[in-house]
């Protein structure tokens, strides 16, 4: 049994660096989602790719509720934020998907999202791998679908590198 008296703490440091991360949190956010709506709408015009999913598309189906409680109640007009996460489905399969993943060059590849840097994963093939087929059909993941999670870049450097990769 651990003594009594032992506390964990953090080190002067690291709450000095949480600190600073808990006070930009809001401004991270907010950029971060104004980014994500800006790229999506942008991916919805791309002929290589098939769909996207994104709250704040008016073609999503969750939209309307979306709109109703996706908002920033501190912002003087509270206007609506809908994440920074998008999902798109790419054109020609399973193998376009992973051609498209291997040429992005500004965009990481990871399977941990939310960080300030952009990040990519396919589903299918590393969160969901696990599932099986028929796990990922009833879970609605199919093979040509990317996870972006977007992060702090300008969304234009963020769109042409998608631009390149799904070429």
């Amino acid at each position: 049994m651990a003594n009594a008296r032992s506390r964990t703490a953090l080190s002067p440091m690291s709450a000095h660096f949480l600190l600073n991360d808990i006070r930009t949190l809001r401004t991270r956010v907010d950029a971060m989602s104004k980014n994500a709506f800006t790229v999506a709408k942008h991916l919805e015009n791309l002929p290589s790719v098939e769909s996207v999913y994104y709250p704040g598309l008016p073609s999503n189906a969750g939209h309307t509720t979306a709109k109703r409680y996706m908002q920033l109640v501190d912002h003087p007009e509270q206007t609506n934020r809908y994440g920074h996460l998008i999902s798109f489905t790419v054109a020609g399969g399973a193998q376009a998907t992973r051609d498209t993943l291997d040429r992005l060059s500004l965009i990481w590849r990871a399977t941990d999202l939310g960080r300030h840097k952009s990040v990519a994963v396919i589903p299918s093939i590393s969160t969901h791998q696990q599932q099986g087929e028929t796990g990922r059909s009833l879970a609605s993941i199919p093979a040509n679908l990317i996870r972006l999670s977007i992060g702090m870049e300008h969304p234009d450097d963020l769109m042409t590198d998608l631009e390149q990769a799904l070429q």
